[in-house]
Parts: C-alpha cells; structure tokens; sequence
C-alpha cells in the first residue's frame, strides 16, 4: 500500500512549534471561511517572520449575507495574526453559465503566488476550503513537489461543534473535479466495470441520486458509512434515510458498504485502497478493465482520505459543486478554541502506487 506521512491531534501542533520557525520561506494558502476552526493554523504559523499567508475568499453566487458578514469578520481576524502583509483574493466557484470553475480559478492564482519568492515550503490550510479548491491546489503542488523539491504541508482542522444549522446548497449537475478527470470519452472507459465510491450524508439524497444517473448506474456502488462515529446511530440513520436509493436504484447491500472512521482520513483512505486494488486484481486476465471513481459528499475529513487515495492511485473524483448555503435559524460565531480533529499531511512525501 502507498506511503501517506501523517500526524494528528497535539503532534501536528508539536511539529509546527518545532518545525516551522526554523524552515525556509513558507507561504501559506488558506481560505476565509466562517468558522472559528479557520483561525487555528494561522494563529500558530502567521505570527512566524518566514510565513506570508495568502488567502482565498470564494465568491458564490446563493450566500447568505449573514455568513459574507462573519467571513468578513474572519478577514479581519486573519490580518491580525500575520507578521508579514496578508493578502486576500476573491475566486469565482462559478462561471456565469453555472459551470464549475473554482479550481481552475485558484490554481492559477496559487501559480501567481509561487513566483513571488522561492519558498522551501507551502502550506494547504484546508480547513476552511471547499472540496473544490482545495483538492485542485493539493494536486497542483504535489506535481509541483515532484520536480522541484518544495515540501508540501496538508493541515486540516475540524470540531464536532461545527454548525449544524448551516446547509449546503448543491448544483443541479455533477461534473469531474479539475486536476482529477476520468477518461470519460476513450472507449476503455466506456468499457470498463465502474465502481462507484460515495460518502452518505444528510439530506444528500437528490444529489446522490444525480450523480448516479449521470454516471450512467454504474456497475457497483459502495457507500461510506461513518462508523465510529461521535453519534454511534449515524450509520444507521443514514442508511434508513437513503434506503429508497441503495435498495432500489442501486441494487446494493449492507454487505458492500464501507465503514470508515468519521474523523479519521487514514482509515478512509485504506478502505478505498484495499478495495480498488483487491478488484483491479481479481480482474487481471479477464480481459475487463475496473475504474474506481470518488464522490466526497458532506464531512470535510473522510473527504481528505478520499484525496489522498485519488493522488495515490490516480482515481477520478465526480461531485456537485456548492452553489450556496442555507442557514437555519441563527449562526452562532462559536468561540475560538482548540479544535477537535487536527490532522498534518507531506503530500511531497506520498508515495504514489506503481502503475
């Protein structure tokens, strides 16, 4: 199994204590976000003279202005931590035809910023990023990484006390994720028995059931369960909910789900791997070809070891884009604290699978 270098919880905040002010030139990339989780790894490392924090504020198109004003607020929150001139630039998540754009958008910004200086290492604060440009921006510096050497930190924060009133709006049409396509127009993957991997969540049932559809019902669909979970019926709560598609749209059972630790990206990302790699070899001979394709839906945390398995094997991620929120009743700022889950990656450290 490929290597994936990775701390969490008090040693990734001993490995920025210890690492970072001795390194080299270190930009960090993050996003504004308007959670209190955001202002975490910017307090530790934006107090640093070798740090410059740049910072993405995605623009959507159906966002509330209560949480534009706590994402302005954040903003200037963020200024206050940096030793070093803070930049913010806003990326567009939608062309005005609705086609997703966001990771196009903000890799080549990251590409602006990296011709700045010559900086030993960046950073990836995902924790305020969305699927969208974060994933795009790993995959950009890892290929990066490769030819030229920088070192590459994934950090990503996350607390149990998340808004749960906030909702997620989705677009009516799914689309590959920029920097991880499938080959969707070559005859091998017409030809090929498509596993579908999806995360469940909440109240995602029309847009499982649209990315379905426009994957063309693929062959076998393998959920991801979140078991342990903080809510031990979560599991099962989200199984009842979808019932009507897994059962009858999909054809599948209980037997094909994957249970994957809520918070924890490593056992999200083994999972896949032992599951792509066991079907890729069990077709060996056969004269069928087997593609895994990734759909991270809701929780940020399984959605990063769905990243990594995609850097790692090559896999195509297919997803809907986050048009806006909904918020429901009132957005509570939430105190700025330690949060939950802490977790650090090397991406230049990752060891890709042999082809």
């Amino acid at each position: 199994m490929t290597h994936v270098p990775n701390l969490s919880l008090d040693d990734v905040d001993e490995f920025i204590d210890d690492y970072f002010p001795t390194a080299g030139a270190t930009l960090l990339i993050g996003n504004v976000g308007f959670s209190a989780d955001v202002l975490y790894f910017p307090a530790r490392l934006g107090p640093l003279p070798n740090v410059d924090m740049r910072f993405f504020h995605e623009r959507r198109p159906a966002v509330s202005a209560v949480i534009t004003q706590l994402a302005d607020q954040r903003v200037d929150e963020l200024r206050k931590l940096a030793a070093c001139p803070m930049m913010v630039t806003d990326v567009a998540i939608l062309a005005e035809d609705g086609a997703p754009v966001g990771g196009r958008n903000a890799c080549a910004q990251v590409d602006q910023w990296l011709k700045e200086k010559a900086y030993t290492d960046v950073v990836i604060d995902a924790t305020g990023m969305s699927r969208c440009t974060a994933f795009p921006i790993v995959k950009l510096l890892y290929q990066k990484s490769q030819k030229t050497g920088v070192r590459v930190h994934l950090l990503v924060a996350d607390s149990n006390h998340a808004f749960a009133n906030v909702e997620s709006v989705s677009n009516d049409r799914g689309d590959w994720m920029h920097g991880f396509p499938a080959e969707s127009e070559t005859d091998d993957f017409a030809k090929a028995l498509k596993l579908w991997v999806v995360q469940l969540s909440e109240k995602a049932g029309t847009s499982l059931q649209t990315m379905f559809r426009e994957l063309d019902s693929p062959e076998e669909v393998c959920p991801v369960l979140p078991f342990p979970a903080a809510n031990p019926r979560r599991a099962d709560d989200l199984l009842f909910e979808h019932r009507e598609y897994w059962q009858r749209e999909w054809f599948e059972s209980p037997l094909n789900f994957i249970r994957a630790h809520e918070t924890d990206p490593m056992d999200v990302f083994r999972s896949i791997v032992r599951l792509h790699t066991a079907r890729v070899e069990a077709l060996i001979g056969s004269g069928s070809i087997s593609q895994t394709i990734l759909s991270p839906v809701g929780r940020r945390l399984p959605g990063i070891g769905m990243l990594l398995a995609a850097l790692s094997y090559g896999l195509p991620i297919f997803y809907l884009e986050t048009v806006g929120y909904d918020v429901h009743g009132a957005l509570i700022p939430g105190a700025v604290g330690t949060p939950t889950h802490r977790w650090h990656f090397r991406v230049d450290k990752l060891t890709p699978a042999p082809d």
